[in-house]
């Protein structure tokens, strides 16, 4: 199966139903703009993977769906950051992981693109990671308190947690969409990202953890290196992604985790 070409295609017909409604903005309340935009590109996913006749379980925010025999495990966000494109904020994208089992170990192809520029990162498994296929790779080490680093307060921030992290950095970042920060570790224009609310899902995060550890980069899931994670619509976890073993280690080390 080209999975390149699939998920490609799914990634230009979600973006083509998305990307359509976005007049919309303003005329409906957030709640219900966030609503029809997840619909829209739910069913861009469903129609495009029924018109290819792919065997699938479909594994996504927006609901489970079995295709054929459920051979491959699709897990999907189709829009991830909603809250920031119903608002007109950036970055929001679509992320998009193919599995050989439900489990992220067995992921074999990823796709992350960017709502707002189009741009795409992908990966396929020990073949490294791609943005606009042009191979990415981390930055280099650098000293946590000198890094940029992104993080997600929103909803259940750890205060106990999260205060200690924060002073200890001069740079953060919360971006509000957790496969774009993921990416941006991956190609180096974050040098770590972290969220140990426990809330992420794996829908969330598959296709970015894919992308991030194909580049080259690390994480940890539950304070586990390249931890496991069931790719099912209940799995939630903390995450910590950098730029390299020793960041993520001088990360861990700042966190009673």
């Amino acid at each position: 199966m080209d999975w390149k070409k699939l998920l490609y295609k799914l990634s230009h017909n979600i973006q083509d139903k998305v990307i359509n409604e976005i007049p919309k903005r303003g005329r409906l309340t957030s709640k219900k703009f966030k609503e029809l935009l997840d619909n829209k590109a739910q069913h861009a996913i469903i129609d495009t993977l029924i018109e290819e006749n792919i065997s699938a379980q479909l594994i996504s925010e927006e609901g489970d769906r079995l295709l054929g025999d459920g051979e491959f495990v699709i897990t999907a966000d189709p829009v991830d950051g909603t809250t920031n494109l119903s608002r007109g904020l950036q970055p929001s994208v679509l992320s998009l992981s193919v599995a050989t089992s439900p489990h992220q170990e067995d992921v074999i192809a990823g796709i992350v693109t960017n709502f707002y520029t189009g741009q795409t990162y992908y990966a396929d498994k020990k073949r490294g990671a791609t943005l606009e296929d042009m191979p990415i790779e981390p930055s280099r080490y650098i000293q946590y308190k000198d890094g940029l680093i992104g993080t997600d307060l929103s909803k259940k921030p750890r205060l106990d947690k999260t205060t200690g992290i924060i002073t200890k950095a001069l740079h953060m970042r919360a971006e509000g969409c957790s496969a774009a920060s993921l990416c941006h570790v991956a190609e180096g224009v974050l040098d770590a990202h972290i969220d140990f609310r426990g809330t992420v899902r794996a829908t969330d995060i598959s296709a970015g953890l894919f992308i991030l550890k194909e580049a080259g980069g690390y994480y940890s899931v539950n304070d586990k290196l390249f931890g496991p994670l069931p790719l099912t619509r209940e799995t939630r976890c903390t995450v910590i992604a950098a730029n390299t073993k020793r960041l993520l280690d001088e990360i861990e080390s700042l966190i009673d985790l």
